[in-house]
């Protein structure tokens, strides 16, 4: 039904919710800002750097956290839980020549470390740092189907948060929600394969 999968990275090929809110307080603590409480976290779940800084670090910019990020995020990593279905799925599309892309807001560099640490391999992958709008912006998934050469509307973004959403809509791509409701639902990820591989 589909040329090509899109893939938000966190809450969707990995549980990476401990070790973000882990990170963000350690860097709230060391640059002396208020710790982030479990509601606010929870409430900006998924939104790029840029909301990060005006809802947590005011007095910093967004190039200063990043860097910030690329310190604090790597001391976390033993906190992630890939999904067991992950790397089946993405090598499942593969051997149909489906091209997968990674769409996430997680800076660039973090993110190509995470499926390294995964062992996941996609075909591309955009983050926050890789355009110059992060989720709900389309300019992530757009950069992904360009890198892909696969029209938007031939693609499918599955996420998991109403940025990714929001950003499929704003893009024109498909959108299925992993145990989220909008356009499709999802509740496990490999339901992604019948669905892009339907006859």
């Amino acid at each position: 039904m589909w040329d090509a999968v899109l893939f938000d990275l966190d809450g969707v090929l990995v549980d990476s919710y401990e070790a973000w809110f882990r990170t963000m307080n350690v860097i709230a603590d060391d640059l002396g800002y208020p710790a982030v409480s479990r509601e606010a976290f929870a409430a900006g779940w998924g939104q790029g750097v840029e909301a990060d800084v005006e809802h947590f670090y005011r007095n910093h910019t967004v190039a200063q956290i990043e860097r910030c990020l690329e310190e604090a995020y790597p001391k976390q990593l033993d906190q992630l839980e890939f999904d067991p279905r992950a790397a089946a799925v993405v090598n499942a599309l593969r051997s149909r020549r489906v091209p997968t892309a990674l769409v996430t807001n997680t800076p660039g560099a973090l993110a190509r470390a995470i499926l390294d640490r995964g062992g996941l391999r996609l075909d591309a992958v955009v983050g926050g740092t890789d355009v110059p709008r992060p989720k709900p912006e389309p300019d992530i998934p757009l950069r992904a189907c360009e890198l892909l050469g696969v029209a938007p509307k031939r693609a499918l973004l599955v996420g998991d948060t109403a940025f990714d959403c929001d950003a499929a809509r704003a893009a024109g791509i498909a959108f299925a929600g992993l145990r989220f409701d909008c356009e499709r639902r999802l509740e496990q990820l490999d339901e992604v394969i019948p669905l892009v591989c339907a006859p």
